[in-house]
């Protein structure tokens, strides 16, 4: 349990923000860009959790993003198993930096950092990413192989995310990542893949697979999640 807590944390990271400016700009926007700016309402569901899911954008390229799940069954305490975020993020000219607070019942991180847009191709483009923060925890994590434990720890993360636009609107990603956690003096590897359909101008329905590779402060695991959206 407090594996997965940890993995739960980590695996919100870095994950993709999206907002919109006017109805006009809309058609131009790719809605599986991390930089774009456009608003939406969505839910996601894997087959333990489900998650709403909100965006708000505003302004030269500002947005609000917030996520709140729950798990289908109660934690090991019998308490509701809840997890959230809660993100600002402001976009310039293909560079994004945000500020990020995400966490459950017993955990929570805070992060700031960024990333950056080159396209490659009209309909390949990459994003380099580099986050940096704090995870402050309420029970033990133990270390595997290590009688030593830590609730507390620094973390930095780079990453790349490599999305193919469709000229129709619709997009396939892949996220590759590593989060380096100093109090264990380790990496947790992670990659998530997905995609993105447009059903017409403002409804998307899109897949993702979330994937961590076992570590000293992690157990390999691999969750599946089917997405819809509303842009506004």
């Amino acid at each position: 349990m407090k594996k997965t807590i940890l993995a739960i944390s980590l695996a919100a990271i870095s994950s993709g923000v999206m907002a919109a400016q006017t109805a006009e700009a809309k058609a131009d926007v790719n809605y599986g860009d991390p930089t774009a700016t456009f608003s939406s309402l969505g839910i996601s569901r894997s087959n333990e959790r489900t998650q709403l899911n909100g965006t708000y954008g505003w302004g030269a390229g500002n947005m609000i993003f917030a996520d709140l799940g729950a798990a289908d069954k109660k934690d090991q305490q019998g308490k509701i198993d809840f997890d959230y975020r809660v993100r600002y993020f402001k976009v310039n000219d293909g560079l994004g930096y945000s500020v990020d607070v995400v966490g459950d019942r017993n955990t929570t991180t805070a992060l700031v950092g960024g990333m950056y847009k080159f396209d490659i191709t009209k309909n390949i483009s990459l994003f380099p990413m580099l986050y940096g923060g704090y995870m402050k925890s309420k029970l033990d994590m133990p270390i595997k192989d290590s009688s030593e434990t830590f609730k507390d720890s620094s973390l930095v993360q780079g990453g790349l995310y490599a999305m193919y636009a469709f000229d129709d609107g619709h997009w396939l990603y892949a996220n590759p990542k590593a989060t380096y956690v100093s109090r264990a003096k380790d990496f947790v590897p992670q990659i998530e893949v997905g995609g993105g359909y447009m059903i017409n101008s403002n409804v998307s329905v899109g897949f993702k697979i979330d994937h961590t590779a076992e570590s000293k402060i992690s157990k390999k695991d691999t969750v599946g999640w089917l997405q819809a959206s509303v842009y506004f």
